[in-house]
This record gives C-alpha cells, sequence and structure tokens, in this order.
C-alpha cells in the first residue's frame, strides 16, 4: 500500500515545485528585463541586484527539488514548504517592482510626450443679455478679431454655424479694445474670442470689468499637438568653451513655464505665462542656475514685433515665451516644460516636505534660519505677492526657493524612498520637451552617483510704469539692463562649466 502512494506523493511535489518554481522565473524575469528596458538603473546596481536574486534561487530550488529519496522524509517536506512560501514572498516582491518600473516608465513617457494643446475659442454676451446658450444666440451679430489666433477663431465660427446650423452673421474688427467696445455698445451682440485673450482686459484699465461685464455661454476648443521645439537666439549666443561629449556633460537651458491657476492638474492650454523661469543646468558640474523674469517685463513680444509685457508672449504658446526670452539674454533655450505650482503641494508631500533656508524674517512666512514647509504652506508661499512690497518680484524668488528646495530634497535620496508617491504627482504637475531617452539618462545618472546639485538664483529687476501693450496702456516694468546684462553673464558661467557662489547672484538695485 505505501508502496503504491509513494509514485502520486511525488507527482504532487514535482507539480507545486515546478509551478512555484515558472512563477518565480516568471516575476524575476518581468522585473529585470523591465529595469533594463527602461535604462534608468545604473549597471553598478543592476548587476549586484541581479547576483543577489539568482544566489537566493539557488538554495530555493534545491530545497524544492531535493534528491529522490528524500521526498518522503520530514524535514525534506518542511524545507520544501519552507522554500515554497520564500518563493511566494520573492515572486510577489518582483512583481511588486515589476510595477514600480512600469508606473517609471509610464511617468517618463508622460511627461515628455507631444502635448495635445488646447486652445478655447469662447462665446461672448454682456452679463445682462437673456441668452444663455449658443443657440440663443441664432439671430445676433457676432464681432471676431483676426489681429490674432484667426485659425483658430476660423474653426470656432464653423463649429459654431454647424450647431445653429445656418451662416452667422459676422463683423469684424481690428484690435481687441475694439471688440470688447463692440460688445459694451450693442454693435454686436455676441463676441468670438480665444478664452486665454480675453484675460487680456484683466490689464486694460478700460475693460478691467470684462468679466463682471460679460458672460461666456460656449465653448470651442480647438486642439493639436505641439512638437517639442528649439528656439534659437536672434542674438549671437557664445557657445561652451568646452564641446560636451554624451548627455551627462552637455549644459542646457529649459524654459519653466507655468499659471498661478489654481486647477490641480496639467490642462495644456495656452495661456498667459505667470511664471517665467530658466533653468540653465549643467550636468558635469551639479550646476543649476533659475533666471527668473517678471511677468510684466516690457520686451518684444515675438508674434506681434512690439513691445509688450512678458506674460502676454505665452498666449501664442511656450514657444513665443521662449524666443522673447531668448532674445533678452542672447542664448539658445533648448527645452521647455510646464509647470503646474498647484501639482507641487502633492510633490513637496510626496518627498516628506522642504527646508526653505532664510536670513532674515519676513513678517509673513520665513523665519531666519530654517523653515520646513508642507505642500499646502509651500504653495501657499509661492503663490503669494500681494503681502510683499516688490509684489510679482518677491513671488518669483519664492517660486524658485521652492524649485531648490525640491531639487535638494530629491537628490537627497527622497527620489527612492518616495518612488511611488512621486511618480503619481509628477504626472499631473509637470510636463517637458526634453526627450524621454535624454530623461532617462539624466535620472540613471543621478542614480548612479546621487549627486548633490548647486542650485542658484538669479532675478532680474526693473522699475514700474505704464506703457502700450497688446492689451491697451496698462502697467508694466522697464528692465534694469545692468541685472539683465549680469543674468546672461551667469547664465556663461554655468554654460562654460564654472561654479556659482553667493556673491555671483547677489541681487543689484532694482531702482532702473
Amino acid at each position: 500500500m505505501k508502496k503504491n502512494n509513494t509514485p502520486n506523493v511525488w507527482q504532487g511535489w514535482r507539480i507545486i515545485s515546478y509551478v512555484l518554481l515558472a512563477v518565480l522565473l516568471v516575476a524575476e524575469g518581468l522585473l529585470f528585463f523591465q529595469i533594463w528596458n527602461l535604462k534608468m538603473l545604473p549597471m553598478k546596481y543592476f548587476i549586484p541586484i541581479l547576483v543577489a536574486v539568482l544566489l537566493i534561487d539557488v538554495p530555493l530550488v534545491i530545497a524544492m527539488f531535493p534528491r529522490t529519496g528524500k521526498w518522503q522524509k520530514p524535514e525534506g517536506n518542511k524545507k520544501k514548504v519552507i522554500a515554497y512560501v520564500l518563493s511566494v514572498i520573492i515572486a510577489a516582491g518582483c512583481l511588486l517592482g515589476w510595477r514600480a518600473v512600469v508606473k517609471g516608465e509610464q511617468t517618463v513617457d508622460a511627461i515628455t510626450r507631444e502635448p495635445v494643446v488646447t486652445s478655447q475659442v469662447g462665446v461672448y454676451v454682456m452679463a445682462t443679455d437673456p441668452a444663455a446658450k449658443l443657440e440663443d444666440t441664432k439671430n445676433y451679430t457676432f464681432a471676431y478679431t483676426e489681429f490674432r489666433d484667426a485659425e483658430n477663431t476660423k474653426q470656432a465660427v464653423e463649429g459654431i454655424e454647424k450647431i445653429l446650423g445656418k451662416k452667422i452673421t459676422l463683423k469684424k474688427y481690428e484690435n481687441f479694445n475694439d471688440l470688447a467696445q463692440a460688445l459694451y455698445t450693442g454693435q454686436a451682440k455676441a463676441m468670438i474670442l480665444n478664452v486665454a485673450y480675453a484675460g487680456l482686459y484683466d490689464d486694460n484699465d478700460q475693460f478691467s470689468d470684462f468679466r463682471e461685464k460679460t458672460k461666456q455661454i460656449y465653448t470651442y476648443d480647438v486642439k493639436k499637438v505641439e512638437k517639442p521645439t528649439t528656439v534659437p537666439s536672434s542674438a549671437a549666443a557664445t557657445k561652451p568653451t568646452v564641446k560636451p561629449k554624451s548627455v551627462k556633460e552637455t549644459p542646457f537651458i529649459m524654459y519653466l513655464s507655468g499659471s498661478d491657476t489654481r486647477s490641480s492638474t496639467l490642462t495644456d492650454s495656452v495661456s498667459r505665462s505667470d511664471v517665467n523661469i530658466l533653468a540653465v543646468v549643467h550636468p558635469e558640474t551639479k550646476q543649476i542656475l533659475l533666471v527668473n523674469t517678471p511677468r510684466d517685463y516690457y520686451i518684444e513680444n515675438p508674434a506681434y514685433g512690439v513691445m509688450d509685457k512678458l506674460t502676454h508672449c505665452g498666449l501664442d504658446g511656450m514657444e513665443n515665451s521662449m524666443e522673447a526670452l531668448s532674445n533678452l539674454y542672447g542664448y539658445s533655450i533648448d527645452y521647455n516644460a510646464q509647470i503646474n505650482f498647484t501639482g507641487f503641494e502633492t510633490l513637496i508631500d510626496a518627498i516628506g516636505g522642504v527646508n526653505i533656508v532664510s536670513d532674515y524674517d519676513d513678517g509673513v512666512f520665513l523665519s531666519e534660519g530654517d523653515n520646513y514647509m508642507d505642500g499646502e504652506l509651500a504653495l501657499k508661499f509661492a503663490r503669494e505677492r500681494y503681502s510683499y512690497a516688490d509684489g510679482d518680484n518677491a513671488r518669483g524668488r519664492h517660486q524658485m526657493q521652492v524649485i531648490t528646495a525640491v531639487v535638494e530634497k530629491m537628490s537627497s535620496g527622497s527620489m527612492i524612498t518616495n518612488y511611488n508617491d512621486i511618480m503619481d504627482s509628477l504626472q499631473g504637475m509637470f510636463t517637458t520637451s526634453i526627450p524621454s531617452d535624454t530623461l532617462r539618462e539624466l535620472i540613471k545618472m543621478q542614480l548612479d552617483d546621487m549627486a548633490s546639485w548647486n542650485v542658484k538664483s538669479y532675478a532680474v529687476t526693473g522699475y514700474g510704469g505704464m506703457d502700450s501693450t497688446i492689451a491697451g496702456v496698462a502697467s508694466v516694468m522697464y528692465p534694469n539692463e545692468e541685472s539683465v546684462e549680469q543674468a546672461s553673464k551667469l547664465i556663461k558661467m554655468v554654460l562654460d562649466g564654472k561654479q556659482l557662489s553667493d556673491k555671483d547672484v547677489q541681487p543689484l538695485d532694482s531702482n532702473g
């Protein structure tokens, strides 16, 4: 009887062993293939981890497949059970690791994707108008302009006519002011205008009440894929003195653009550029320079060829803002990124908060010394401008301080210990035109040496006044040319591989 049962028991153990071994090998294979395919983990980590896993597998296999005579012995069965439990634990860990690596790859792909940018064209009527929806405007005269955004306006008109089932009556105006005036005076009962351009009236004393006096009853979305763009400088840019040999040694300039809206995710919509920071990065020297340009800086708007506020340049896309800043400082801008400071709240909480070091007490957020901030407090700090005498200059300075603190925290090891939370937050906070392969290589470089970065910030200054813009006469900031020249010098220093000191980035007198 005992002799007849032996083959059945033998086959049962063998089946369990083979199944669990197959599961273990598949899980390990998935993990290591994904890590290898992602190309972000340095070989000095990859090989030891692979060897360690294989060394653990050897005793497990021996325990799962003992010599034939030991299959029936109780101590052999105990070893097999222990091996089974360990193999299940290791397989589960590998699958969790595989999922984490997949998430990393998805995050890299998400933030380096070619963005689908949405231009929203609105139909506006006076707030007192009885029309509540587009169908109510069937017999209205629509005011429009081809001053800017003519193609999107044309598509919106076609969409409106399709919905209304008829050709609409159109009346063309020369500029944004005439357009609003036509609506205010009743020359036209409806107005067609890109929603982003409607924000220009906030800066115009004549129509500063536009939001209160009008209402938007329809929105037409125009979507297009924007290719990553490098904007060359029209000025003579000085090249780095040493020709870079690889991604790790290649300095680059990235334009950080963003809005101070309260949206928790990026919308990829065209809007005014309330955040205008150039990040000058030298991977080999671990030097980052953040150059802030105030939103009201009065410079040439490349889309119009006229002097305008920097924030208005964003209405014609990030490339337009990049060209404006490239012309201002005299250097090519290699990449752009859209940053959502509201999304910073999630990221900062994911890395365990940040520390802002201050050498003074500002009476609002900062005390002398270390100032710990969680995501909510850091966001308030980065957004506030009305409590400070220098307004937008203070806000730009604070945003650079928050970015600096995040870079320092993530380069200290928080990127590894808080990996999943960081990956989740980045997908809603940040998109960039940096190619995914380049971004992976930069991340791999950071994981390889875990070196700290020398992050310095500099803000150009100016003095206030009133002048003509595409939105009409509005408050502007005239550049302090000395501060602009100093910013250009600092950019050159970083591109040439030099380290910056606190003395180098000391602010100049803001008086013009």
